[in-house]
């Protein structure tokens, strides 16, 4: 082939790669390749002669002169040689539509008769050119070694540094120091730098003769690579790709790989390769010609078939067994057949293509037309069930496995365990048994990824975090392909979510996304799905400062990635960290109506309830409730129990905020019989145990609370503990302080402490304050209380919650001008949304405080006002009411009904165990007073006990150091 460049030229240079011309190699910013000998032919056919149409005839007879070769295989080569460019660059070649190829370089082509420098947008990052002392028998190589000398104690790296630095021209002179190769480094050294790059060696020159004498393995790799020459002809080679991929995937024997794992390489294990190609005949353009060629065992080995369109899904069948025959011979018999019309597996490219890019509701969409075409196209009805419950159209899902299940009866015993594990996992209350059928394929075949990788799946999907971690921890000393890093790391990230534990879930999705984007192009879904984990971290620690940055950078991915159902759920969540608003509103309509008509239920689920928490904050109630019920029903029809339960905790709150108590006892009933695991059931937990406090059942509630944190991975020592336990600490808090463990309530308070979440950032300082006044430290207390104020949320409900917790305790410090002005601001929000429970909350600190201020008249008028609003069961806020009734009998001179009152109170606070009650009722009658009961002894002793020194009726009777109406400047 007649050169533009001179004989003399030892490397080219178009921008950041450089030809080595002598080792026929590419030396790129990150690594240097050698070609196989045909990809570097093509590459220097394309350098010498760019921006010119290659046809493919034109392509065989200059490569392949007066050799007989398949189509496919220059497809092939070209497939390698984009690879080898990277993914920046392949976009050099351009395929014209069934005629050829052009290279169009983004610059001049220079050469040199030695290493030239490196450019300079590369140069400051680009590393050192090691030269290789032998090539492969045939080899694309990656070399990642070290900086390695010459033999004058130079590294290339820096000789190139020093010759940009010159100024050397295009046309430097022969320098043959710099032409010599570099010193042979330690050979066992430089091998365990190549140990992460042997297996794109293998695929891509499929040799594999570096592993000729590798061990027998329990499960090995297999990568199924797609050959497109962009003529539109490749529907049969995909259906093959699918049909034989799930073969493979469900046997023990056989890990399959994604061509972006090929590309960036899985270690030293060994790998198997078939390349799929389809093409129409040259000789006959009503056939077609479907193409397999298989690395294997370091033998190469081509499998062919002719026919018509109608012949294909049978051509395909027959092809995958034989194939399968190949890779695995003891797996050549039993497997089901390909039951496809023709139309049905043409159709079958744009749903599995959908598949490609998880695109979930187009999946959905052109699965349901193909299995209405093919009935018992099998393999369709098992990737529709799959999309569907990505979408939690659970009970559709759940329809096409079991047909599947059925049409597949005729597999391998193991993928026949397989789809009877994926069938449980679906059916409402077979979570348990999947999870035994997935163990025990587990502990059987060890080395089958898939499996493991299913399990952590099902593991969270049950609840079960912590044994999903332990499922995707990381094997010492054992290598595995990038999708499978990624794909660890991206469910660690969703398990510590579930845990409560934003810290490791932002810490696990910025790894997966760091290795997702190094990765190159192919990863756009996976580095998307990232930024969503990283910005639900950043949205549990603090919902009021949330931003939609990374749910936009989310969606943008998803948009490249052609995935729509991605792109929908990223937009979703991005609108929700804006400001309520109208236009808010209006956008999760739009984004709603996208859901329903695609088909997403639990999407559509998802922003009825962030709608729905944006009336919430709003302080519309009425539609607050409203979207909750649609939510509810939506749930209810997809049969998804974790919708559902997402949405009844959203109700169970409703219902408690409404003082609709028997309501709420019977959802949190049903909440049960859900069995929600990690942040779902601490949050509904909280709420069970807050019915239980309203009744004035703290050590129930703490039973509650305690049940729940066991569920919770703990911490190790010397590791800060999740913000779920920093959660559950605080509310641990305010139970034992009920229950006067006032030791246990300090130690639980200083592990609440150490949460960052915004929910903690008040409640810690909020219980320290009560903890402190009613250990009889006024100061403190008091400290404590501004803090908690200036931390009080921003959001409706919980601030209204929050600012009612604030002006109880300002009460009681005497600070009732504060009180007042609190509870002034919240009653007529409560009020006018219908949250009886506040409203009663807040009539009962105004009677308080009237009674505080000696306004005997409006403390009865709140008093009675509050009682009207709350059954009377509700004793966390009858108690306070029965102590204002005795004193205010007391006052009136009428001893006889006081004592009877305060008698009745402190009775019932002891059978409850609520010390703070019984000791506030103290003062109200003598000692031995009550038949004997708690004599001067007892109470000193109870004190003593608890060390709760300041829970007395001071701030009340204007007694000790907090004077009644104390004034806060």
């Amino acid at each position: 082939m007649t050169t533009p460049w001179p004989a003399e030229a030892r490397y080219l240079q178009l921008v950041d790669v450089t030809v080595d011309l002598r080792f026929r190699r590419l030396i790129l910013a990150d690594r240097s390749l050698e070609l196989p000998q045909r990809v570097f032919d093509l590459m220097l056919l394309f350098l010498g002669e760019p921006h010119k149409l290659h046809t493919r005839a034109t392509l065989f007879d200059r490569l392949w002169a007066g050799t007989v070769v398949e189509d496919t295989n220059l497809s092939q080569n070209v497939w390698l040689l984009r690879k080898a460019l990277g993914e920046e660059r392949k976009a050099w070649i351009r395929t014209v539509a069934k005629s050829g190829y052009v290279f169009e370089p983004p610059g001049p082509i220079r050469w040199f008769e030695r290493l030239p420098a490196a450019s300079p947008a590369t140069r400051a990052t680009a590393p050192p050119v090691v030269e290789r002392d032998t090539a492969p028998e045939a080899g694309l190589a990656i070399d990642t070694a070290s900086p390695v000398a010459d033999a004058s104690g130079d590294t290339l790296a820096a000789r190139a540094a020093e010759a940009d630095r010159s100024g050397q021209a295009a046309l430097p002179t022969s320098n043959p120091e710099a032409e010599r190769p570099a010193a042979r480094p330690d050979r066992r050294r430089r091998y365990v730098g190549l140990a992460a790059v042997l297996a794109l060696i293998a695929v891509a020159t499929a040799s594999l003769m570096v592993w000729r004498h590798a061990q027998p393995r329990n499960a090995g790799s297999v990568a199924l690579v797609m050959v497109e020459d962009g003529s539109g002809s490749s529907w049969p080679a995909k259906l093959l790709q699918q049909w034989l991929a799930w073969k493979l995937d469900s046997l023990p024997e056989a890990n399959v790989l994604r061509e972006g794992d090929v590309a960036s390489g899985i270690g030293t294990a060994p790998i198997d390769v078939v390349f799929l190609s389809s093409v129409r005949s040259s000789d006959d353009p009503t056939k077609w010609e479907l193409h397999a060629r298989l690395i294997h065992g370091g033998k190469e080995e081509r499998i062919s078939a002719t026919g018509n369109p109608a012949d294909m899904p049978a051509l395909v069948d027959s092809l995958s067994r034989r194939i399968v025959a190949r890779l695995l011979p003891e797996r050549a018999a039993p497997w089901p057949t390909l039951e496809a019309s023709a139309d049905a597996a043409q159709r079958y490219e744009g749903f599995a293509r959908a598949l490609d890019r998880r695109d979930w509701m187009t999946a959905s969409r052109l699965g349901a037309e193909i299995v209405r075409l093919a009935p018992r196209f099998a393999l369709v009805r098992l990737q529709l069930a799959d999309a569907l419950s990505q979408l939690s159209q659970a009970t559709a899902a759940r329809e096409q496995q079991r047909v599947a299940a059925q049409l597949l009866q005729g597999s391998p015993t193991e993928a026949v365990a397989s789809l009877e594990a994926r069938q449980q996992a679906m059916e409402i209350g077979g979570a348990g048994k999947a999870l035994v059928l997935y163990q025990a394929l587990v502990d059987r075949y060890p080395d089958k990824t898939g499996y493991r990788l299913k399990l952590a799946e099902l593991l969270i999907l049950a609840g079960q975090y912590e044994r999903a971690l332990t499922h995707l921890a990381d094997a010492p000393g054992r290598s595995e392909a990038l999708g499978v890093r990624i794909a660890k790391r991206l469910l660690r990230a969703q398990a510590y979510g579930h845990l409560g534990d934003p810290a490791r879930m932002r810490a696990m999705a910025l790894q997966a996304q760091q290795l997702a984007r190094s990765a190159g192009d192919g990863w756009a879904s996976e580095q998307a799905s990232a930024w969503i984990l990283r910005g639900k971290a950043d949205d549990f620690q603090d919902p009021e400062r949330k931003s939609a940055s990374a749910f936009e950078q989310a969606a943008t991915l998803y948009r490249l990635a052609g995935d729509t159902t991605g792109e929908l759920y990223a937009s979703y969540l991005a609108r929700t960290a804006d400001p309520p608003g109208p236009a808010t509103d209006a956008e999760l309509d739009v984004l709603l109506a996208r859901a329903n008509a695609g088909g997403h239920r639990r999407l559509e689920v998802a922003i009825l309830l962030a709608n729905a928490d944006q009336h919430s904050i709003a302080g519309d109630a009425e539609s607050y409730r409203s979207r909750l019920l649609q939510a509810s029903a939506t749930a209810t029809a997809a049969g998804d129990p974790v919708l559902m339960g997402a949405v009844n905790t959203r109700l169970l709150n409703i219902e408690i905020l409404t003082a609709r108590f028997d309501s709420a006892d019977e959802m949190a009933r049903r909440q049960r019989r859900l069995d929600l695991r990690g942040t779902a059931r601490l949050f509904s937990d909280q709420f069970a145990a807050a019915l239980a406090l309203i009744r004035g059942d703290a050590q129930r509630a703490l039973d509650i609370v305690e049940a729940s944190e066991r569920l919770l991975p703990q911490a190790v020592p010397g590791q800060r503990e999740s913000e779920a336990l920093a959660q559950i600490a605080c509310v641990r808090t305010d139970l034992l302080l009920s229950l006067g463990r006032m030791a246990e309530a300090r130690k639980a308070l200083e592990r609440c402490r150490q949460g960052e979440r915004w929910a903690v950032q008040f409640y810690a300082p909020a219980v320290g304050s009560y903890m402190e006044l009613a250990a009889g430290d006024l100061p403190r207390a008091r400290a404590l209380l501004h803090q908690a104020e200036a931390s009080m949320a921003r959001m409706t409900p919980d601030r209204w919650l929050n600012a009612i917790e604030v002006a109880r305790i300002a009460t009681r410090l005497g600070e009732l001008e504060r009180s007042e002005r609190i509870y002034a601001e919240v009653l007529p929000a409560v009020s006018s949304v219908g949250y009886t429970l506040l409203t009663a909350l807040v009539l009962t600190g105004k009677a308080e405080n009237a009674a505080a201020r000696g306004d005997w008249e409006n403390s009865r008028r709140f008093a009675s006002e509050a009682r009207q609003a709350i059954p009377d069961n509700a004793w966390g806020i009858v108690s306070r009411l029965d102590l204002l009734a005795a004193i205010d009998a007391r006052q009136r001179g009428d001893a006889v009904a006081a004592s009877a009152l305060a008698g009745r109170l402190h009775r019932r606070a002891r059978e409850l165990g609520d010390v703070v009650a019984e000791l506030e009722s103290h003062p109200l009658f003598e000692p031995d007073a009550l038949d004997g009961d708690c004599g001067l002894a007892e109470r000193e002793s109870l004190v003593a006990r608890t060390g709760m020194r300041g829970v007395r009726l001071d701030w009340l009777l204007g007694t000790g150091d907090a004077p009644r109406a104390a004034v806060v400047r």
